[in-house]
């Protein structure tokens, strides 16, 4: 393989974007992504489906087994006992559910993405080919994973630094570098889930540069989409950390379900409008998306073919 023959036109040196792209605006793609699932419904239900039940089954042993350590370190905070082998035992507990939480949503974008590209290409990729390409792509995606993970910690620290100077820095802070930020590490994820030799460091680098010469669009798009999904997130934390024993089991069960599912909903779209970002932006550049079907069809074998 020639390391001078990169894959990826944004890695490099970028041509001019065109001045009328037939999806230049930001209202086209969204308007985009609200249409494209039904290029290919069954595909994307069964893609849907296969994020919920993950954060479903996550969020059920959380109510179970985290909440009531909630309650009590809230009821001895309440009472002004508070018992510190509580607290330690409720972080201690809250730690694996936290690390698969960021591993479930490293899935649910990862599966997005490649459900998305085989429905832009026309190919009959199915929910198992999907999965088989992952597992093909996994460590560039947790490679890129652990990016993002890195950038936003240092963005949450410096921002609770700015605070603590003066609020309305850290407000500002947050305000304008976290859709920014949060459009950068999105692009990483799509980059590195749609090339083969674009990851980590340099995923960041294109991702940045498209940012750049996409005139902020990424940037103006993750302001749109975080504001629409501010009352999902609000909704889904409120949900997942009830620790109401008023309300019955089953009215909890429901409401946990609703919060999941706009949640899911939620990733499914944001994820979906920054995939068609990136393969528009390929294509007005004259960039080619590499086939995904091959990709899991490949078996090592002892005889080595030679390609055509």
């Amino acid at each position: 393989m020639e390391e001078g023959n990169p894959r990826i036109p944004s890695c490099n040196k970028q041509p001019a974007l065109s001045p009328s792209p037939s999806m230049s605006s930001i209202s086209g793609i969204m308007r985009k992504a609200i249409h494209f699932p039904m290029k290919n419904k069954k595909l994307m239900l069964q893609v849907f489906i296969l994020v919920l039940i993950p954060f479903m089954m996550l969020l059920l042993l959380h109510s179970l087994i985290v909440t009531p350590l909630m309650a009590k370190v809230e009821d001895s905070y309440e009472n002004s006992s508070m018992n510190h082998q509580d607290l330690i035992s409720l972080v201690i507990a809250e730690i694996p559910f936290a690390f698969a939480f960021c591993l479930l949503l490293l899935f649910a974008s990862a599966i997005t993405i490649l459900a998305s590209v085989s429905t832009h290409r026309g190919e009959s990729l199915g929910p198992k080919g999907v999965l088989l390409s992952i597992k093909y792509k996994w460590k560039n995606i947790f490679v890129s994973g652990l990016y993002c993970s890195f950038i936003m910690t240092v963005f949450i620290g410096v921002t609770i630094i700015l605070a603590r100077l003066t609020a309305l820095m850290g407000i500002l802070a947050a305000i304008l570098a976290y859709p920014y930020l949060a459009s950068i590490c999105t692009l990483m994820l799509v980059i590195s889930t749609v090339e083969d030799e674009c990851h980590g460091k340099r995923a960041f680098r294109c991702a940045t540069e498209i940012t750049r010469q996409g005139r902020f669009q990424g940037y103006f798009l993750m302001i749109i989409l975080f504001l629409l999904s501010i009352p999902v997130y609000v909704l889904f934390y409120v949900t997942s950390t009830d620790d109401d024993d008023e309300n019955c089991l089953i009215t909890q069960f429901g409401f946990l379900l609703v919060a999941t599912v706009l949640f899911c909903l939620t990733i499914f779209f944001n994820t979906l409008v920054h995939t068609l970002f990136y393969l528009d932006y390929k294509q007005r550049n004259g960039g080619q998306i590499e086939e995904l079907e091959t990709r899991y069809h490949s078996v090592p074998t002892s005889t080595n073919t030679s390609d055509a």
